[in-house]
């Protein structure tokens, strides 16, 4: 039995101080990555000056042949005596891709309730865990519920990369030959930061490593050009890089434009890397409103861990 089925039996047959609530469509948006806009700065530019570097035509013969992506999802449930109660569900996935066709090689899942347990009502803590419902404790002391609903959020967010991170870490030392592309950053740990045969596709730019006059020429790079590899600010060193992927024309400056990171070691590969890239521009993985920056085998990705999310269709109050 799924963990909003156990719920919608508890709510039915345990009677309690709640106050169900619509959850507000963002929720689902925040928590996922940085909201914010944000200025950082780089360790180490790896080839000077920066400028722009044409990769060559794409190449059809790459070794992508591993896709890792997650999903999460926050919906707020419930207030419990002034105390929001969240629903967490995260979800990550490596797919393979094979003569052509994608299969799944792993696939994790999990799901729980999240609150500041400091701010729920004892009583009501204990049936929910008798109810064999998992409840996570997203450890806020504010007394503000938004703070609180941030801080489930926060915490849902954390457990969705962690669940990455893990599928990653079964991938690592298998004797796969392929690459391993993961949608978001390699910095979540040292081990794939490090490794040989990943590569991380960041599609978000809200985080802007270079000064206003070197942040105009990355966004002045045209199809099929690269900016210069460079160490970004982060947890774990890696190479990183910005490349075009489809032609800008009068569109926003960000259409097309992916930020790359690989390991250090793989600096020599830059060019060759970013024409497998550009040869996953097709098919587009349209209708996705990221199409622009999304590599088709991602698509593919989010659209299993889609299909096997569990569904609000019996909770009313959500929507």
């Amino acid at each position: 039995m799924g963990l909003l089925a156990k719920l919608q039996q508890h709510v039915k047959r345990v009677p309690g101080d709640r106050r169900f609530a619509r959850s507000p469509q963002f929720d689902e948006q925040l928590g996922f990555g940085e909201a914010e806009p944000r200025q950082s700065s780089i360790e180490e530019l790896l080839e000077p000056p920066l400028r722009a570097i044409a990769v060559g035509d794409r190449d059809l013969a790459g070794d992508l042949e591993f896709f890792l992506d997650g999903i999460q999802r926050s919906w707020l449930l419930y207030y419990q005596e002034g105390a929001p109660i969240y629903f967490g569900y995260g979800a990550a996935v490596i797919r393979q891709r094979c003569d052509r066709r994608m299969q799944t090689w792993s696939y994790q899942a999990q799901e729980a309730l999240y609150v500041a347990l400091a701010r729920l009502d004892s009583q009501e803590q204990e049936r929910l865990q008798q109810s064999g419902i998992p409840l996570v404790d997203t450890a806020t002391t504010a007394d503000h519920p938004l703070m609180q609903c941030e801080a489930a959020r926060e915490a849902i967010g954390r457990d969705r990369e962690r669940l990455e991170v893990h599928l990653a870490r079964q991938w690592l030392p298998t004797a796969a030959k392929g690459w391993l592309a993961i949608d978001g950053s390699l910095t979540g740990a040292a081990e794939t930061a490090g490794h040989s045969r990943t590569l991380g596709l960041i599609k978000s730019h809200n985080t802007q490593f270079f000064p206003a006059a070197d942040q105009g020429q990355i966004l002045a790079l045209a199809h099929g050009e690269r900016s210069s590899a460079f160490v970004p600010r982060g947890r774990y060193p890696v190479c990183s890089w910005y490349l075009r992927l489809r032609a800008v024309g009068d569109r926003d400056p960000y259409f097309g434009l992916i930020r790359v990171e690989t390991a250090i070691a793989n600096l020599p590969l830059a060019d060759t890397l970013s024409r497998w890239l550009l040869a996953e521009g097709r098919p587009l993985a349209l209708p996705d409103s990221r199409w622009d920056k999304m590599i088709y085998p991602i698509r593919d990705c989010e659209q299993y861990l889609r299909s096997r999310e569990p569904s609000r269709v019996n909770f009313g109050w959500l929507g």
